[in-house]
């Protein structure tokens, strides 16, 4: 203690806190207002920034679930179109078979009456020609008078034989 005695003049003691005081006063007046003025913009100023970053998170969120919902709705679109077109195609598909298979019953009934059409004229052609060969074979044995059955038999199918080479 005896060391702050010899030391510790009061004078200069309240000399130097007058200045302090003087000093600690003039700094509160002259830049401690702007000081704290600045830091309270600034706490205001990171504040907004901060409640301006929380609403952007809303906006996106809810621009998220906007465009989730979009994004549903051009699938569903999607799909719905798709499946359009799958029934429009199996219908077309559809049509074509019945058309195909119309088609094919028209031609096969005309495919089938051209047939019996050429039936027809076979039979008749058959007749003509059966009834021309009787004619022949007639003829020919009423020039000759037979009396035997072996030459008469020979001499029909030596005829035959000659009506086929002719035709």
């Amino acid at each position: 203690m005896d060391f702050f005695k010899q030391n510790i003049i009061p004078g200069e003691v309240i000399v130097q806190l007058l200045a302090f005081l003087i000093v600690f006063w003039a700094l509160r007046k002259m830049a401690w207002g702007p000081i704290l003025s600045a830091l309270q913009e600034r706490r205001d100023q990171i504040k907004k920034e901060f409640d301006r970053i929380e609403t952007a998170k809303k906006e996106i969120e809810t621009l998220k679930a906007e465009y989730a919902v979009h994004l549903q709705k051009i699938d569903d679109e999607a799909r719905s179109k798709l499946q359009e077109a799958v029934d429009e195609g199996r219908r077309i598909a559809r049509e074509i078979q019945d058309g195909a298979r119309k088609e094919s019953e028209q031609t096969f009934q005309k495919a089938k009456e051209n047939l019996e059409v050429e039936f027809a004229k076979a039979r008749l052609e058959l007749r003509r020609e059966i009834a021309d060969l009787a004619i022949n074979v007639s003829a020919r044995i009423l020039k000759e008078e037979m009396s035997d059955t072996k030459k008469q038999e020979a001499k029909v199918l030596g005829i035959i034989e000659e009506l086929e080479k002719a035709r």
